[in-house]
């Protein structure tokens, strides 16, 4: 400050009069001013350091102001329905400064007695004056009441710039560029919105996969109001999870994790739903193709108590039973049900201005059911047997529990306890009845596997704002983990005999986690900021016991013009595997946890960018470089092995390495105005090195998507009609093909081709990753109706997903021709030009 004083005066010929032992002139400041009166200047490099100015003659005194504080604290939250709004702006005009709620629409800002008011805003919504009393510390409720001339307000995102986060590598996603995206089957989707961020790959066309900086599936931390979510796709991945009409905010970190965070290399995606309007009934209810949907909230005691239920259930097996039996394709008593469903509830209880409970539940499972009639199947196989009927079923699902409790200790101390109950399990059966024309011998076989993941956790977060220089985050958890990856059972219900049957010993470990973190988001100087945090965690299983400390730093420094230029270095750690052997992550992989041999994965990521959202909040702009380095990877020795057996001896079967992955990713998004919409581009790089495998040389992983575009466009046509379309455009990625096959003996498992028979084909691999498969592109494009009547609002949407029917693969296999003994590579292709059309009403 002192260098500023000198400059000003021989800039405009005036001198400073004060006292070195009440004023202090030490501290550093970065002052940018064009053309600027001297008052304004003054204004900038006092006011923050409580530094009076008084113009007598051409001296300018300077007094130390000695200001006592108070805090104002309390919710930000809907006028209309109390809902709480997560990352809303209190700013204070005559300090220049401000803080933002937190996800549960709590906030705490300490300010000077004299400071007389604090603006209060939100985008949709009309900024609020809130006064500053002359009383106390207080807790307060701010309703901020929807901007009057729209119908309906969607909530787009916080008033908070870019530039003015400390953070990086995150992105937040507006609930209206999830609901003005082009429908798949008339669902808006919160997994295929994230897919269309830079750094973010989905894989195959039609998968629901999240590959983020080359990273595979499972190394996504996805949580739903804070519980773990360890399967987030109905079909394969073509649907969510979650219907997206009650979701309230969703988060994905990229990199520069947040100390709170922990589990996972690659991502967060944190969701939070909504609790549920205080003050009015409504809901809506929407019919599609092959899904319909209903929501319904409301008060149960007004301004205290409030719940919401969401329900999804898709119908493509009544349609298929329909048309199949028609053409007698299924047989007299065949059948095929293909069907998902998803529940969800919520209740949200005030009990005082300083506590508050919250209790969610959600359940959803996929069931695909095939049964082939008696009529079906009567020719003799080669083994001379007579199939008389078949059943094979796969069910998987979710079953997840969360309460939470909500306590302000005091205006500065916030905190949020947690029980969270998570649990993913799947089940395939797989029933043959058939006899012998040799022997007159009927057998009746059944094959069942069954898989179960489940965690149970108790969690504390405080949230402490001692000024509006810190916010101090911090608290800890204890979870536990039960792996059951595989029972399996196969007998013969006819002779009373169990030939392989593990159900009685099939594995079971248990798991305990430990965690604690600490972070701070402190502004160093006027222009320097940091986020620096640590996460400590430890997990025990089967007598052993690892520990991990993992240092968290963002960096933020303002440039002219209000740019920044952001930096972050982070370390995380995950205790868990996924066994997968296919590109695409399918229900009926496997989770297991560390062993005595496979210590847990780790990783390390750097980060640079520069952002920036303009003065009106039109347009943002990112742009960031990053490298990564993954240690303790997994990948499977022999790829021609069979699966889902032996799984005590998983660990046994894998060979540990490293990657890498690094790259460049560049966004701009227009969020104001009647054309909306972002472009963003990534290029990026994955590879892997492992011991014996490729000559022990680094090489491109099944990741690898070397460039990935998107173009969001959303249109607003008049007062009634919307237009939005997407194009995608994904590198092909490498994947691993076999050179040669043989015959082998019989099979040991009743889950390969070739059991019970006398020989089966295998393949042989001279390397992994050998073949790259072909570029995905692709346009969907939607139009919405919108109307408002009375006391409903009506919508029509009519997508069409694929205009121009590019045949993008979901999977390949080797395809045989006996007859000319050769083999051919084949793709499968399942989301062709496909129209749909949905109908919905909001009461």
């Amino acid at each position: 400050m002192r260098v500023v004083c000198e400059i000003l005066e021989k800039e405009y010929g005036i001198h400073f009069s004060y006292s070195r032992e009440l004023v202090n002139l030490s501290r550093k400041v970065t002052v940018t001013e064009y053309r600027q009166r001297l008052k304004g200047v003054l204004e900038e490099v006092f006011a923050p350091e409580n530094i009076r100015f008084t113009r007598v003659g051409d001296q300018i005194v300077l007094q130390q102001i000695i200001r006592t504080t108070r805090t104002i604290s309390g919710y930000v939250q809907d006028g209309r329905s109390g809902e709480k709004l997560p990352g809303a702006t209190i700013y204070s005009p005559a300090l220049k400064q401000g803080t933002t709620t937190n996800q549960y629409g709590y906030f705490s800002f300490t300010t000077v007695k004299d400071t007389n008011s604090l603006i209060v805003s939100y985008i949709g919504y009309e900024p609020v004056l809130l006064p500053v009393s002359e009383r106390g510390d207080r807790i307060v409720m701010v309703s901020l009441q929807p901007v009057a001339n729209l119908k309906e307000v969607v909530v787009n995102a916080s008033d908070n710039k870019l530039q003015d986060e400390t953070q990086m590598s995150k992105i937040t996603l507006p609930l209206s560029a999830m609901q003005s995206m082009p429908k798949l089957l008339g669902e808006s989707d919160v997994m295929r919105t994230l897919q269309s961020m830079p750094g973010v790959s989905g894989g195959m066309d039609g998968a629901g996969n999240l590959h983020v900086r080359g990273g595979s599936p499972d190394q996504n931390l996805i949580l739903m109001d804070g519980s773990t979510v360890f399967n987030f796709s109905h079909f394969f991945g073509v649907y969510s999870l979650l219907n997206t009409e009650i979701v309230k905010s969703t988060d994905l970190y990229k990199g520069a994790f947040p100390a709170r965070f922990g589990g996972r290399l690659s991502s967060v995606v944190d969701i939070t739903l909504k609790d549920g309007d205080m003050k009015h009934y409504h809901g809506d209810v929407a019919i599609g193709l092959i899904s319909a949907k209903v929501n319904v909230e409301g008060p149960i005691i007004k301004d205290k108590t409030s719940f919401i239920v969401s329900a999804r259930r898709s119908y493509p097996d009544l349609v298929y039973n329909t048309m199949l039996r028609s053409d007698d394709d299924l047989g007299r008593e065949g059948a095929l049900y293909a069907y998902f469903y998803d529940v969800n509830a919520k209740i949200n209880h005030i009990f005082s201005p300083k506590d508050r409970i919250y209790f969610s539940i959600y359940k959803g499972e996929d069931n695909f059911l095939l049964k082939l009639a008696p009529d079906t199947l009567p020719v003799p196989d080669l083994s001379g047997r007579v199939v008389e009927s078949s059943r094979l079923k796969f069910s998987w699902g979710n079953t997840i529990g969360a309460l939470r409790w909500n306590h302000i200790y005091n205006p500065r101390l916030f905190s949020n306890t947690t029980i969270n109950y998570s649990q993913y399990s799947f089940l395939t059966e797989y029933g043959i009845k058939y006899g012998r024309q040799a022997t007159g011998e009927q057998v009746d076989q059944n094959t069942t596997y069954y898989s179960r993941m489940q965690n149970t956790s108790l969690k504390m977060d405080f949230d402490y704002r001692p000024d509006p220089q810190h916010s101090f985050r911090f608290g800890g958890a204890v979870v536990g983990h039960l792996f059951q990856p595989g029972v399996l059972d196969f007998e013969e219900k006819e002779n009373n005999i169990k030939p392989l049957d593990t159900t009685g010993s099939g594995l079971k470990v248990k798991g305990m986690e430990f965690l604690l973190y600490a972070e701070d988001d402190w502004r160093l100087s006027t222009g320097l900021f940091v986020n620096i945090g640590v996460h400590a965690s430890g997990f025990l299983v089967e007598g052993r016991f690892y520990n991990s400390l993992q240092p968290r730093l963002g960096v933020r420094y303002m440039l002219p013009r209000n740019w920044a230029v952001k930096g972050s270095y982070t370390h995380m750690n995950q205790y868990i595997h996924l066994l997968s052997r296919s590109a695409p992550s399918l229900p009926t992989d496997i989770w297991v946890p560390s062993t005595q041999r496979v210590a847990p994965m780790y990783s390390r990521q750097v980060a640079l960018g520069i952002a920036k959202t303009t003065r009106n909040n039109m347009f943002e702009f990112s742009m960031e470089g990053y490298f990564k380095s993954m240690y303790n990877m997994i990948e499977y020795t022999d790829l021609s092995a069979t699966t889902n057996v032996e799984l005590t001896r998983w660990d046994e079967k894998v060979t540990i390495g490293k990657g890498w992955s690094y790259g460049g990713e560049a966004m701009i998004r227009k969020q104001k105005g009647s054309t909306t919409g972002w472009i963003g581009y990534t290029l990026a790089w994955s590879t892997r090195r492992f011991p014996g495998i490729n000559n022990d040389q680094i090489f491109p992983y099944k990741y690898d998507h070397r460039h990935d575009l998107e173009i969001i466009l959303s249109q607003k046509l008049g007062k009634y009609w919307e237009l939005s379309a997407s194009w995608h455009f994904t590198t092909g990625a490498p994947m691993t093909l076999p050179v040669s096959s043989y015959s082998g003996i019989e099979s040991p498992s009743p889950w390969d081709p070739g059991f019970g028979e006398e020989s089966h084909t295998r393949d042989r691999y001279d390397s992994r990753y050998n073949y790259r498969t072909e570029n995905v592109h692709r346009l969907d494009v939607g139009i919405t109706y919108t109307k408002q009547k009375k006391y409903w609002r009506k919508s029509w949407n009519l997508s069409v997903y694929n205009v121009y029917n590019q045949p993008n693969p979901f999977y390949y296999y080797i395809k045989r021709d006996d007859a000319e003994k050769q083999r051919y590579l084949s793709k499968v292709s399942v989301l062709p030009f496909l129209p749909s059309i949905t109908y919905a009403i909001k009461f």
